[in-house]
């Protein structure tokens, strides 16, 4: 099966590259993907058939198009994967929201909505034992304080854990800083992450996802 993955930035491809062959085996063996990235999350259009604004490059902004137009392309050996960020949002509506948008669709492709709750980062946190062998000095303190896939600031409490000064001085920085910064912490933890043993339940949900769409493929 071929996969078109969609998120919402460069971090989130940097840690979805080795995420997704631990989960789905080698590239073309049997199974491809490509990982396309937008410029943030966005916000859903009012009317999901208007043409999308070319100056808008959210994800959430060209969604309804492009499942639109991959309804007409994509073959039955062929998915969408939609992976964003929950932030404050209730994820109920949110999901509800976005399975709506295939009812726009003239023919609807095979999609699968995933949602990191709160961020992609929580998944990092769902396996201590990589992300202490990435970063062996985090404070302990700061990761035992953390509850997880909880609203919290996920990323905060990785700066907080890791970064000199914490997530205040690393917000200073600005957030082409910031989100460099989220790119080494996924490219330092994932390689490290054992995706049978992780205590994120939306990172197991966006697992056995995948998993079921790669299986049922075998079987047509």
């Amino acid at each position: 099966m071929h996969f078109e993955i969609l998120v919402e930035g460069q971090s989130d491809r940097t840690a979805l590259e080795p995420l997704v062959a631990k989960i789905l085996g080698p590239y073309n063996n049997p199974h491809t993907w490509r990982i396309i990235i937008h410029k943030g999350l966005g916000t859903l259009p009012g009317n999901p058939q208007a043409r999308p604004d070319p100056r808008n490059p959210t994800l959430l902004h060209n969604l309804p198009a492009k499942l639109k137009a991959y309804g007409k392309s994509m073959g039955t050996d062929e998915a969408v994967v939609v992976v964003l960020d929950l932030d404050n949002k209730d994820c109920l509506s949110f999901k509800r929201d976005l399975k709506n948008l295939l009812n726009y669709c003239e023919k609807e492709p095979k999609t699968l909505f995933r949602i990191a709750i709160e961020e992609l980062e929580a998944w990092f946190l769902g396996d201590r034992k990589a992300f202490l062998s990435a970063y062996p000095r985090a404070k302990a303190t700061v990761l035992d304080g953390y509850e997880q896939d909880s609203i919290c600031g996920t990323w905060e409490v990785i700066a907080d854990a890791v970064y000199p000064g914490g997530a205040k001085s690393l917000e200073q920085k600005g957030r082409q800083y910031l989100l460099e910064e989220k790119r080494h912490w996924a490219k330092n933890i994932v390689p490290r992450m054992d995706i049978d043993d992780n205590c994120s339940h939306s990172f197991k949900i966006f697992r056995d996802g995948l998993r079921q769409l790669a299986v049922h493929s075998a079987d047509e």
